[in-house]
């Protein structure tokens, strides 16, 4: 929309009010989900190469690239509290797991373990844990996961009880080292 406004030297000025929509940034559903981690480059280099890593993969990703966005991923050693560190890696691994499943030895650990230091040592309850925690993330930002990420949690992730298993055995024993 163009606004014309009349001005005392009989000429009209052009404004282009809605100018700013045409120029404005559209971001995609991918670069909404991973902003957060987008934005963390600027001080943890292995945040940017894991973005752009996690941009391009897809079920066709080679082994060489799904074992350098794992050793990216491994590189960011996110600190904090464990709420904020579990969802942190929360959009990432699931994003992973949903296109590479076989990576699930090297990455599960990041859903696993910070709801294990929380108290969460049932494998039902860490799978239903995990399982609210998207619903709870969702409900306050409807792009903090992917669709593929969404997909994995709750098409995925109970048929895993195995390995949250395994998982929280690996923490038990850490524990008691």
């Amino acid at each position: 929309m163009i606004l014309l406004l009349y001005t005392s030297k009989n000429t009209f000025l052009e404004l282009g009010i809605f100018d700013w929509i045409r120029n404005k940034e559209t971001k995609t559903e991918f670069e909404k989900t991973f902003a957060d981690l987008n934005r963390m480059s600027s001080l943890v280099p292995s945040a940017g190469k894991t973005f752009d890593l996690l941009k391009s993969l897809n079920s066709e990703t080679t082994e060489s690239q799904t074992d350098s966005l794992i050793s990216e991923l491994n590189k960011i050693q996110y600190a904090s509290n464990t709420n904020s560190t579990f969802y942190f890696y929360f959009p990432i691994v699931t994003h992973i797991l949903y296109f590479k499943p076989e990576c699930e030895k090297d990455i599960l650990e990041y859903l696993i373990g910070p709801n294990f230091a929380n108290g969460t040592t049932n494998t039902e309850e860490m799978i239903s844990l995990i399982q609210g925690a998207m619903k709870y993330k969702l409900s306050e930002n409807k792009e903090y996961l992917t669709k593929e990420s969404q997909n994995w949690i709750m098409n995925t992730l109970p048929k895993l009880e195995n390995e949250v298993e395994r998982e929280l055995q690996k923490c038990w024993k850490g524990l008691n080292e």
